[in-house]
């Protein structure tokens, strides 16, 4: 009886986990966004943090250096349509220098969703940051996991959540130039796909909360296709 008692317990008790990449050139802005998300939200068995702090000052203080291969934190998550629905969301803040690149491939087939966060201030790299994200759409190994050549088999198959960072800022390039001029094609290339780009400044606090909860939404509705693990 305790045995099964003890099953059934872990059995429903146990929450739905989800893996992100946080992706970019490096120094989009990504263990920023890491650094955030541990100072506001909990950990799968922490007590629930006070509201969502303001961790502008708390970030401007800290020396983020350069990832250098993975950062890795996990959090609990509940979109505002669902607050009693809480899942937990495991990010992997994998370094963006071009040598480290090749790295991310390794982390595809497990993981659920993509945040692939732009610099929006750094023009010069934008061609630089639209083939990079090119060629993580483009990977073989998207193909090999969905059995090979065909109609719908030939790009990534999870959620991607396009960050436009440091809005903020006056150099700042906006969303509709960025949509409608230098990623008009990417963006209408992954249109048929399930992604977003949208506005956000990681510094200021701002958009994070709404990006969230578009992909974790995304991230459920996929999950017959990719299915969650379970902490």
């Amino acid at each position: 009886m305790f045995h099964l008692a003890s099953s059934l317990y872990d059995r429903f008790s146990r929450r739905e986990q989800y893996n992100i990449l946080i992706l970019g050139l490096d120094n989009a802005g990504k263990t920023s966004l890491l650094e955030h998300l541990k100072l506001v939200y909990p950990g799968p068995g922490e007590k629930k943090k006070p509201g969502e702090r303001d961790t502008t000052q708390i970030l401007k203080s800290k020396r983020i250096l350069p990832t250098v291969g993975q950062n890795v934190t996990t959090i609990r998550y509940s979109t505002q349509s669902q607050p009693r629905h809480a899942v937990n969301l495991k990010f992997w803040d994998l370094g963006g220098q071009r040598s480290l690149r090749n790295m991310w491939a390794r982390y595809y087939s497990s993981c659920h969703g993509i945040i692939f966060i732009i610099d929006s201030t750094d023009t010069e790299r934008f061609q630089e940051c639209y083939d990079t994200l090119v060629d993580v759409t483009r990977h073989q190994s998207w193909r090999d996991e969905a059995g090979g050549p065909g109609p719908g088999h030939d790009s990534v198959n999870v959620p991607i959540l396009m960050m436009a960072n440091k809005q903020d800022l006056p150099a700042a390039v906006d969303l509709v130039s960025l949509k409608t001029g230098y990623f008009i094609d990417l963006v209408s290339e992954l249109d048929a796909s399930d992604s977003k780009l949208l506005p956000v400044s990681v510094l200021e606090n701002q958009g994070i909360r709404e990006s969230l909860d578009w992909l974790v939404s995304r991230i459920v509705y996929n999950k017959t296709n990719r299915l969650p693990e379970y902490r």
